[in-house]
């Protein structure tokens, strides 16, 4: 960090409209002197730094940081943000505090404070927690600034929460979660939390169950996604290597003899198989997911059941749930769906309308 005192005196002398005479005669100093300090030529005294300090209302860090000072505030957060990623806390705190003096009502350098602190906790918890969980609920009300999509009141709610915990207060932290659980997005964490206490673990199961089973149709989704993404670049092997480990998982989560919504999640798994392997020339082997989808999709639709507790392991929460998707209202929907897109069903149009005659 370079020091330039003698151009922070000089810029807080002139900002102020002070010559160097009126400057040494407020200061009980000798023209000189000033002249001195301000040219680079003598050091000032720490008494006498202290005093130049309070003259000026400034802070004695500041006017020995003056190519610091010089920073925009944009380039301030970043400079924070670069100490927390290198993990560089201690110079990294020194440097936000002095920031924070100079900003306090920037989001931008107010939360890359708070991260700075929140990464710290490991190394500093009680102190780094409680400063942390200050600058977080500063950065809630500065919010209006905020640019960043990905950052929002519930993300630094919960980032206070993780504070509460570092700090041994799991009953405030689960509280805290509690209130910011929009869409059960703290579900996991709440439980975690929770099994911790054995008067808690029966409410725990609750939140983890859920957890559980709205994090398989988040990864269902997700798999889904990759599959159209990876086909628009033909890449055909990771398509099928997750489609196996999609089914893998949805079968654990079923009780073997149930038939449930897995069995329906299924049967998109199935026809993606079959067109993956009709891709590449294998119809025989189209030819059997595709007919598992039927067979799946039949089973499925003789006795729907959309409950998401149904059939299901580990699930502690409410029967009163039910899943949901937008890919047919049955399971032959779904199928007949797939075959109607115009890029993902034309390969496999023709093997389906010779199983559909069979059948």
């Amino acid at each position: 960090m370079e020091i330039r005192l003698g151009e922070s005196i000089r810029r807080l002398r002139k900002e102020a409209g002070f010559t160097q005479e009126q400057l040494a005669e407020a200061l009980g100093v000798s023209v000189s002197a000033v002249h001195k300090w301000e040219s680079g030529k003598a050091t000032p005294e720490l008494e006498m730094l202290v005093d130049i300090a309070e003259f000026f209302e400034t802070s004695v860090d500041a006017i020995l940081n003056y190519g610091w000072q010089k920073l925009s505030m944009g380039q301030t957060a970043q400079r924070i943000s670069a100490f927390k990623n290198e993990r560089n806390f201690e110079e990294g705190i020194r440097f936000a505090e002095r920031a924070l003096q100079k900003y306090p009502n920037s989001f931008d350098v107010v939360y890359e404070s708070a991260l700075l602190y929140f990464i710290s906790m490991v190394h500093h918890r009680g102190k780094s927690a409680r400063r942390a969980i200050e600058l977080l609920e500063r950065s809630i009300e500065l919010i209006d600034q905020n640019t960043d999509e990905t950052i929002g009141v519930i993300t630094i709610q919960n980032q206070i929460a993780g504070c509460y915990c570092y700090l041994g207060n799991m009953e405030k932290a689960v509280d805290v979660l509690k209130q910011n659980n929009i869409g059960g997005l703290n579900d996991a964490k709440i439980g975690l939390l929770m099994s911790q206490d054995p008067e808690k673990a029966e409410e725990a199961l609750g939140y983890l169950s859920d957890a559980l089973h709205n994090s398989y149709a988040r990864i269902y989704e997700i798999c889904i996604g990759y599959a159209n993404a990876y086909g628009a670049m033909e890449k055909l092997e990771p398509i099928e290597d997750m489609m196996h480990w999609l089914l893998h998982m949805g079968w654990g989560l079923k009780h073997p003899d149930a038939v449930n919504i897995i069995d329906k999640t299924d049967v998109r798994i199935y026809t993606i198989l079959a067109e993956m392997r009709m891709l590449q020339g294998d119809e025989a082997g189209a030819e059997k997911w595709l007919r598992e989808a039927r067979r799946t999709a039949l089973r499925f639709d003789a006795n729907p059941q959309y409950r998401t507790a149904y059939g299901m392991k580990y699930y502690h929460s409410s029967e009163k749930f039910m899943s949901y998707d937008d890919m047919g209202d049955t399971g032959m929907a779904m199928i007949e769906n797939y075959m109607a897109d115009e890029v993902a069903g034309k390969n496999l149009r023709p093997l389906w309308a010779k199983i559909q005659t069979e059948e």
